[in-house]
């Protein structure tokens, strides 16, 4: 035990080097030659912050008719700044309610709004605009219940995984992101970063044992696997990575040389990883619990009752990774069933990433099955 103690602590030590060792050098950026300013239009000096701020009189509300039917709603404002430079102070603003609700933003008296304040340096002028809804207490509420619910039911095993859940954000957070934005090729470092992620989910979890090694290695197995199915199918099809807003807002800007692919590879195996993880640690539980039932088990004993668990976990953990994509797609699916030619979207670059995602996830949860049983039935069986 005190060896497989050491070798556990081992890989998560080599692990944790080559995550660390992910962030290199960013490449320098060719700094611009200056353009000459032009004197006789010269662009403002102006400084843009965020603040919180809430609506204490609506001055007026006018709805008019835009050229082509659309309609328009403008709002003046009146707003007391709460945070920021400006706290305390009052401010007229307008704001500015388009016909499309998914960017109407509705001033109400006694609301929290988050507004952005821009300034200009050369007169001291200052605009305020209703930049969104303020909804930042309802999730630290959300989290709050969340940890307070694991904590009352988990108990001491709650705590731990609260602490390997933040381990998990934090490796992401400080490992994953910024060995992207070094150039860092983005699956590699998914790949490595959720093999330490398992490995310290483990062992906050399981303890230092059997169960946590084979655990870690079947599910590094499973999201390897599902990496090169990813980026075999995004170079067949092939795929950009530039399919969402977001990518494309990074696309544009100058400041990140991003391998966007890469980018789409790692987000498949980031978010498959926790159903190969849950596999992972179900068959490996079960197969130690069955050699305590029965010492007198084989390896094929043990590795049967490990794949005939495995097999009825595989069914519904593949469901969940297919109906959680499936249940972020809803809009573009009811907008396929009333098309008379699916191809149409089936061949978009939007469908075809989130098709991959989920088979490929699949795949490698399939995959993490027989390994993690043949890894936990063997070091079951050489235990002394």
């Amino acid at each position: 035990m005190q060896r497989l103690k050491t070798l556990f602590v081992l890989l998560v030590t080599i692990i944790s080097l080559s995550s660390l060792g992910i962030t290199v050098t960013q490449k320098a950026i060719d700094k611009e030659t200056p353009q000459e300013s032009n004197s006789q239009n010269p662009e403002p000096n102006t400084k843009e912050s965020y603040c919180l701020g809430k609506v204490i009189k609506i001055i007026s509300d006018i709805e008019e008719e835009l050229p082509g039917g659309n309609k328009q709603r403008t709002q003046q404002l009146l707003i007391k700044v709460l945070s920021g430079d400006s706290k305390g102070k009052e401010r007229v603003t307008t704001n500015v309610i388009p016909d499309n609700p998914g960017f109407a933003i509705i001033g109400e008296v006694g609301k929290k709004y988050l507004i952005s304040k821009t300034e200009n340096l050369d007169n001291g002028e200052e605009d305020y605009f209703v930049v969104e809804y303020y909804r930042e207490p309802l999730i630290w509420i959300l989290l709050g219940a969340f940890l307070v619910l694991l904590v009352i039911i988990g108990g001491v095993k709650g705590i731990r995984t609260i602490i390997s859940l933040f381990c998990t954000v934090g490796f992401i957070a400080f490992l994953l992101i910024p060995s992207i934005e070094k150039q860092m090729n983005p699956l590699l470092s998914a790949v490595l970063i959720s093999i330490l992620a398992t490995a310290v989910t483990m062992m906050l979890v399981a303890g230092i044992n059997m169960k946590s090694l084979a655990s870690t290695l079947g599910t590094g197995i499973g999201v390897c696997i599902s990496g090169i199915i990813a980026t075999t199918i995004i170079k067949i099809a092939p795929l950009s990575g530039l399919a969402s807003t977001e990518s494309m807002i990074l696309w544009g800007n100058q400041f990140y040389e991003i391998n966007f692919k890469g980018l789409l590879a790692a987000g498949m195996i980031v978010s498959s990883l926790g159903a190969i993880m849950d596999v992972a640690i179900s068959i490996s539980s079960s197969i130690q619990e069955i050699k305590l039932a029965n010492p007198s088990y084989s390896f094929g004993d043990l590795y049967k009752s490990g794949m005939n668990v495995g097999k009825d976990i595989m069914g519904t953990m593949t469901n969940t990774l297919v109906l959680a994509y499936t249940g972020m797609a809803l809009p573009l699916l009811l907008l396929i069933s009333h098309e008379k030619n699916p191809s149409k979207y089936l061949n978009l670059e939007l469908v075809m990433n989130e098709i991959t995602a989920a088979i490929a996830g699949s795949i490698g949860l399939i995959i993490a099955v027989p390994a993690t049983a043949i890894i936990m039935a063997y070091l079951v069986k050489k235990e002394k």
